[in-house]
């Protein structure tokens, strides 16, 4: 055999053994988790519920198809739930023997009402609890044992239009904005012929919490060792008023849609220019910017009205995490995805993209985040924020909401429908204290 094709032969034998003994392997992207070897050729597919406003987002999508590139055993099927009904959703899956293997919630809500599985064992292997905001870890928590994985935060905060305000001679919020001032300046911004209110007010039970605790209230608390509801605090009693009185008697603020889901409409009337002012959290900022950006140079933001012996106003922390519901399969590869959901790649673009925040602390070192000035009050009203813990008392949440739906009625008296609410609230606490007590 001549020797020019022996050394091709050679060649070719070399080049086919390399190709078999190594094959190609898919990039891994910067800043994802190692490869967990215990998840990496059993065959399965992974049923994923992300909230409706989540599933077709780019940050997402790309999210799965990496992960799936990664570990092509795995095959990713996501659906979009809405987020109001996704515990209803998960019960009935539960309740009928078939649960997703990973859903998007309040991971405290969802262990409170027995829906969640505990990851205890995965959280102490991965090790890494202390790099994420206490806050972010309350939602996942419940009864010291850790249901899910933060995914992202927010905190409710004040956007407004500053060319209505400059118009109007209306100061701005700033930092002695007080319940009363609100009052005012949306009586001064509202136009004697309704073409435009000076606020949208919302029946969301988490946006009156963040008013009441801006108010210097709260609607729970731990007092001798038992968790009461306290729809009694005066705090309570100043916000569903103040409400009442801007909606119903003054007609200074918008009255609210009667559907479960709040969000919409507020943003909606901003973008409109019916409203001069709207409570809500980071991501209708990025909404703005996509859906109205000839808006943003008259774009403001501020810290929430507050108390007048309330120094600096608290709120209430929102965001979400994901969980493995009760009953599903594949436990340790819906924790590896939600590792990598939270991973700085992936938390960057969930900011970046969809005004959805970082939940662990060194993300917040990103120079986009310090340098937009429209964040400032949002990063500083994350710092006084607290869950909305009424969520993992099915009973109670029903009664505050009822309650704020029963404020906006023309004949509503406001201290009799809290004192009804409260009791039905303490009653929605009892039940779900006592069943995790057997």
């Amino acid at each position: 055999m001549p020797t020019r094709l022996r050394l091709y032969l050679l060649t070719l034998f070399v080049l086919t053994s390399c190709t078999t003994l190594n094959p190609p392997v898919a990039a891994w992207p910067t800043g994802a988790p190692p490869r967990n070897a215990a998840i990496s050729t059993t065959p399965m597919t992974l049923n994923v519920w992300f909230a409706a406003d989540y599933v077709d987002q780019p940050p997402i999508i790309d999210l799965l198809n990496d992960f799936q590139r990664a570990y092509p055993n795995i095959t990713v099927r996501r659906t979009g739930v809405v987020w109001e009904d996704m515990p209803e959703r998960v019960e009935l899956a539960v309740r009928q023997g078939n649960p997703p293997d990973l859903a998007h919630g309040h991971a405290f809500a969802m262990a409170a009402q027995g829906l969640a599985e505990k990851l205890d064992d995965l959280w102490e292997a991965w090790g890494t609890e202390s790099e994420f905001m206490p806050g972010a870890m309350d939602d996942v928590i419940w009864q010291k044992h850790t249901y899910g994985v933060p995914l992202d935060i927010n905190a409710l905060f004040t956007i407004y239009n500053r060319k209505m305000f400059a118009d109007s001679d209306v100061p701005v919020p700033g930092d002695s904005w007080t319940f009363e001032k609100l009052q005012g300046s949306a009586q001064r911004l509202t136009a004697a012929s309704g073409s435009r209110y000076g606020l949208a007010l919302s029946a969301s039970g988490w946006d009156l919490y963040g008013l009441v605790r801006a108010a210097g209230g709260d609607l729970i608390a731990e007092r001798n060792g038992r968790i009461v509801a306290t729809l009694d605090d005066p705090a309570v009693l100043k916000v569903l008023t103040l409400w009442h009185e801007m909606g119903v008697r003054d007609h200074i603020g918008t009255l609210p849609p009667p559907q479960p889901r709040q969000s919409d409409a507020p943003v909606a009337l901003f973008e409109a220019g019916k409203v001069a002012i709207f409570f809500t959290g980071p991501w209708d900022l990025a909404r703005l910017r996509s859906e109205a950006p000839q808006m943003m140079p008259n774009v403001g933001t501020a810290l929430l009205p507050h108390g007048t012996n309330v120094d600096t106003p608290g709120s209430v922390q929102g965001g979400g995490s994901l969980f493995v519901p009760r009953g599903g399969h594949n436990r340790e590869a819906a924790f590896e995805l939600m590792k990598w959901a939270t991973s700085d790649p992936y938390a960057h673009r969930l900011a970046a993209e969809m005004g959805r925040y970082p939940v662990k602390t060194m993300q917040y070192d990103d120079p986009s985040l310090k340098r937009d000035p429209l964040l400032r009050p949002f990063i500083e009203q994350l710092k006084h924020a607290r869950p909305y813990r009424f969520e993992a008392y099915r009973g109670a949440n029903a009664a505050w909401i009822d309650a704020v739906r029963a404020a906006y009625d023309p004949g509503a008296n406001i201290p009799a429908i809290l004192q009804q609410a409260q009791v039905r609230a303490q009653r929605g606490i009892d039940e779900v204290e006592a069943a995790g007590k057997q």
